[in-house]
């Protein structure tokens, strides 16, 4: 039986490799806010910063992608990294999902046949 699995594609390579190598946190340190534009697209996300970075150390980034039905700022609220990340020394990048291309407000729609949209299904 043949699976058709969609991991990472290689725009969605390209578009981590952008994220990693636009983030301009400045050494700043906490949560902060921001959006990356590619391919046309607007994609949101939340990064958190351990205090411990200064620059000086890779640390190690640690996607967190929220389930159906969450958001950003729900998914911190309920699965925040940032004290793991401040004792463990990484990175934490929260990804916003993108709207149903169907009605245009609700998020974390995992479509029901496969097709074109450009998202983490």
């Amino acid at each position: 039986m043949k699976h058709n699995f969609r991991i990472i594609t290689t725009k969605g390579l390209i578009s981590v490799l952008i994220l990693i190598t636009s983030i301009n946190v400045s050494f700043a340190q906490g949560y902060i806010s921001e959006t990356i534009e590619y391919d046309g697209l607007t994609r949101e996300y939340s990064i958190y910063v351990p205090e411990s970075y200064d620059g000086t150390t890779s640390f190690p980034l640690l996607f967190n992608f929220h389930g159906g039905g969450g958001n950003i700022a729900f998914h911190i609220a309920i699965a925040d990294m940032s004290p793991i990340a401040d004792t463990a020394n990484f990175i934490v990048i929260y990804p916003q999902a993108r709207p149903d291309p169907s009605d245009g407000n609700s998020f974390n729609w995992i479509p029901k046949v496969p097709g074109t949209f450009d998202d983490v299904p």
